[in-house]
This record gives structure tokens, sequence and C-alpha cells, in this order.
């Protein structure tokens, strides 16, 4: 608010206009806004939508890959897909023999 009580006291008569101008210009635009804004919530609501609702909840798109191999260790079962890096249960392993 400084800047723009500076800005008056040293502008021309021009620059004030153009100013005017501008500020009008936002005012307006920020008036429009608020009413489309207002305008989607009450469509919303007449929906009977939430915003939540609206929003994609299935962030992770990535697809599960079935177990390729699947061991038995100590009573526990272990599945792998044969991606990444491979589990301890399966260094040393035939890995045909534990094809799932």
């Amino acid at each position: 608010m400084k800047e723009v009580r500076a800005f008056i006291k040293t502008a021309s008569l021009t620059e004030l206009e153009k100013a005017q101008q501008l500020v009008t210009d936002a005012i307006s635009k920020y008036t429009q806004q608020q009413k489309a804004k207002q305008e989607v919530l009450d469509l919303l609501k007449e929906k009977g939508l939430t915003l939540e609702d609206l929003q994609d909840t299935s962030a992770d798109k990535r697809t599960k890959v079935k177990a390729k191999y699947r061991i038995e260790v100590d009573g526990e079962i272990i599945e792998w897909t044969g991606r990444g890096r491979r589990p301890k249960a399966f260094e040393n392993v035939d890995l045909q023999k534990h094809l799932a």
C-alpha cells in the first residue's frame, strides 16, 4: 500500500488515469470470477454433488502386475513379479521351479 501512495504522489495525470483503468479492470474481472464460482457451486449443490466428487480419487494410475514367482519360506509365502530387485528368498533359486 505504501508503494501505491508513493506512486500517486509522483504520477502524472495520464499515469493516474491508466492506473485507474487497470484497477477498474481488475475489480471487474474479480467480480466476474466470483460470480462464476458461485454459479458453479450452486449448480453442484443443485445436482447433489460436492467438489470432492469432481476430483480424481485414483492418484495411482499404475496397474497391478500379477506375481510371476511364488516360494514358501518358513511357512510364509513370498511372491515376486519378476520386476525390480530379486528378493532374498529368490536368491540362488531356480525360478522355473517356482512359477506361480
